[in-house]
């Protein structure tokens, strides 16, 4: 991410020859120095259960020969926080609320890697919190970076996104993608449970005892998410005032609390889950499914998943040891999600499912929330009013395109998109769903392209809903593209112009 501020993106600055630039190169040694200090020194943490409170949170390494899974998962993390916040009690005040609006705490968390490609879709995620003011704290849990990653990811978090709100954190851990039972490349999405552990256990101290831990931490919320997903609005643990789209007519809870999960309905899995191995997968002879007609009512969940950090954190000690298992016997892109699964079962987590708290494949029938999409009139549909209802936000992992010009995956867009002087997405013509009931896919990135480039036909229906996918995220990556050169870019070279397409522009950089 060349030509901002930060003194890692921008190496060669117009104040070079500055006759202060001697001393000035010096402080930027000693800090850099510093940091790298910081990066390496592996410390305990019973100061901070103590006193709630560190810049660099790390954990002693073990001696023994032998290191375990569950000694990897606390071993060589890194948190990041501004100095004098406390992750047990959340600063709460009317523009920054770290509570819930009835006083729980919230901490949403979300995982990645440290590719650039996480950079961008972090930044847009921490940038909608932001906006949609979302209470609680946020982190993100990068795993796996190399130092010169780490160094870039906590000079990014602490300069671009943490002075959006001290509330947003990163937490670095190792990489987990190998934790495999014998096939040991890389499934990047290990990093998920394992991820999820090193910060319940590293930063709320959930392994350990109860004098250890900050005060009343079990009974705050944790909402899992995917660095792929734009809040349209605060998500919250207590839907009893919420317009949302229930999977059941009378459900057993609208609040989160103790025994009482809560998730998004999948959209993807269906009963899948229940067909594998229960056994070899949870140890448990005796285990067997559940009715499939159970499936879609209580078990078949996919992100954001909200639970008291008491069940989340008992869900990821079995999520850590399932997960694997189910890759060993059925591998796949949702291996970890049906050790998910699997682990809220064999506890005994039913889930509250809701369809509407993100949407995300638009050939979806009945299980996002879609409704809210298809009752916009066609004038709403790209830029709805205030008074029109929608879900909670948009989860983008699917493609998304109209016509022969306009197309979204996070897999094309370029991946240094926040480069001060890279071009911001063209937005679609907004009434783009009664245009096209077709798209064309783009050339790709590298090579020459097909003689016939893929074209795709869609119903009316699923253009309306492309159309509303499309307008939302190239306006929601523009703004948080905007915002941030605003924020990082020199004033002559910060680019504003909306004129790229990945079809004009393919390539990756």
């Amino acid at each position: 991410m060349t030509s901002s501020r930060h003194p890692l993106l921008h190496h060669h600055s117009h104040h070079s020859h500055h006759p202060s630039s001697s001393r000035n190169g010096t402080k930027q040694i000693l800090l850099i120095a510093t940091f790298c200090f910081a990066l390496l020194i592996v410390v305990g943490t019973q100061c901070y259960a103590a006193m709630g409170r560190t810049d660099l949170l790390t954990q002693n390494p073990h001696s023994a020969a032998f290191v375990t899974k569950d000694d990897y998962i606390s071993d060589s993390v890194v948190e990041y926080r501004k100095e004098g916040s406390d992750e047990g009690q959340p600063q709460n005040s009317p523009e920054e609320p770290g509570l819930d609006y009835n006083g729980t705490p919230l901490h949403v968390v979300f995982s990645t890697s440290c590719s650039e490609q996480m950079h961008w879709e972090s930044y847009t995620f921490f940038y909608h919190a932001f906006k949609v003011r979302q209470p609680g704290t946020v982190t993100r849990i990068a795993s796996g970076c190399t130092d010169k990653e780490a160094e870039f990811a906590l000079q990014f978090h602490r300069e671009s996104i943490q002075t959006m709100s001290d509330r947003f954190r990163l937490h670095l851990t190792p990489d987990f993608s190998k934790q495999r039972l014998t096939d040991k490349s890389n499934y990047k999405y290990m990093n998920k449970p394992f991820g999820l552990r090193s910060w319940l256990e590293n930063v709320l101290q959930m392994n350990s005892t109860d004098s250890r831990r900050p005060r009343g931490v079990e009974d705050g919320v944790v909402i899992l998410m995917d660095p792929d997903m734009v809040l349209l609005r605060p998500l919250v643990h207590d839907f009893s005032k919420e317009d949302v789209i229930w999977v059941e007519d009378n459900p057993a809870t609208t609040m989160v609390k103790h025994g009482f999960p809560m998730a998004q309905q999948d959209g993807y899995l269906g009963n899948q889950w229940m067909y594998i191995n229960g056994t070899f997968i949870t140890g448990d002879p005796t285990i067997t499914k559940p009715k499939d007609k159970f499936g879609p009512l209580y078990w078949n969940t996919g992100p954001p998943y909200l639970a008291t950090v008491k069940d989340m954190y008992d869900i990821s000690v079995l999520w850590t040891d399932y997960a694997p298992r189910v890759d060993h016997i059925n591998p796949g892109l949702f291996a970890e999600m049906q050790g998910f699964i699997w682990a809220t079962y064999k506890l005994n987590l039913p889930h509250t499912l809701i369809k509407s708290i993100v949407v995300s494949t638009t050939k979806a029938h009945h299980r996002e929330g879609w409704a809210y999409i298809d009752n916009l009139p066609d004038s709403e549909v790209c830029v709805p009013s205030p008074a029109m209802k929608l879900p909670i936000g948009l989860h983008y992992c699917k493609r998304y395109g109209l016509g022969p010009d306009f197309f979204f995956s996070k897999y094309r867009l370029k991946k240094n998109y926040l480069n001060c002087e890279k071009n911001l997405l063209q937005p679609p013509p907004k009434d783009i769903h009664t245009k096209y009931d077709y798209f064309i896919s783009p050339p790709p990135p590298h090579g020459k392209p097909p003689k016939e480039l893929e074209k795709k036909s869609f119903t009316q229906k699923q253009a309306k809903r492309e159309g509303f996918m499309l307008c939302g995220l190239i306006h929601a990556v523009n703004e948080a593209a905007t915002y941030y050169k605003k924020h990082n870019c020199d004033d002559k070279i910060a680019n504003f112009n909306k004129v790229y397409t990945i079809r004009n522009d393919p390539g990756k950089y």
